[in-house]
């Protein structure tokens, strides 16, 4: 009798012990997030080895475009994504009603001006054409760095602005949308455009050195994604807390210094 305890005791045990081996120290599964390449995969990478140490097992999926992210966390293909800025998550879920909701923040990043023709904006002539990011929030942003950079006016507005709120356009600038990954590679037929600072390192780029312009502020942080219901996920908070930590910011301020920094608060979002 005593054998027969003895070996269902030692295999409760082995079962037990294989399920948390596998779980990780928080006993949870691995988590998958998804990113873009440049900045949001490379810091995410540094994250994945501070939440290692903790005993969180993240797992970094890459995708190549800002659409595909969303969909995978909405399908539960991921359980969080980190490529996005607050503005442009919140377009996504008021568009298809998604059930997906920033649980953190983690920095700020910068646009900026780039032309293949001209060093400085003040050169670009009139009538030059300039190419703009085509989804709704970028948009927006793109004619705020023109009017920044002194190049248009725009009207105020409390909502997303488009082409339709151009005040003033006194050197008749003419505006394409182009969605952000191709717009470095339009820039031969164009006469400047705006491009993200993450597009930019992504393509060997340095953003201080190669922008004719680059945005001077920015109240677009980059959040981490969540589905609604996993919001108050232990595990998931503490990922985005990692994006604070030293390691991070000691690589931030090494590879990326002057053109992202980290958020002040990881969980304050208004």
């Amino acid at each position: 009798m005593n054998k027969i305890l003895l070996t269902i005791f030692t295999l409760s045990f082995f079962i037990l012990f294989t399920a948390c081996a596998s779980s990780g120290a928080s006993g949870n599964e691995t988590i998958k997030i998804g990113v873009t390449g440049g900045p949001p995969e490379e810091i995410t990478n540094i994250v994945q080895e501070e939440a290692k140490k903790e005993g969180i097992d993240l797992e970094v999926i890459k995708f190549n475009d800002y659409i595909t992210p969303n969909r995978a966390l909405n399908s539960e293909e991921l359980d969080l994504n980190m490529f996005q800025t607050k503005q442009f998550l919140g377009q996504y879920v008021d568009d298809r009603n998604a059930p997906l909701v920033a649980i953190g923040s983690t920095y700020n990043s910068t646009i900026g001006i780039y032309s293949e023709k001209y060093n400085r904006v003040d050169e670009i002539p009139d009538g030059a054409t300039l190419g703009i990011l085509n989804d709704p929030v970028n948009t927006g942003r793109s004619l705020l760095l023109y009017e920044e950079a002194g190049l248009i006016t725009v009207k105020p507005k409390d909502g997303l602005l488009t082409l339709n709120d151009i005040d003033e356009n006194p050197r008749n600038f003419k505006f394409t949308e182009i969605e952000g990954p191709l717009m470095l590679r339009t820039l031969g037929s164009i006469d400047a455009g705006i491009v993200a600072s993450t597009h930019a390192f992504d393509q060997g780029l340095r953003p201080v050195e190669e922008a004719i312009y680059l945005e001077t502020g920015t109240e677009f942080p980059m959040v981490v994604a969540a589905k609604e219901a996993d919001k108050d996920n232990a595990d998931y908070k503490r990922i985005t807390e990692l994006y604070h930590s030293d390691a991070v910011r000691e690589f931030i301020e090494d590879r990326y210094k002057d053109v992202i920094i980290v958020t002040d608060d990881p969980f304050q979002l208004d």
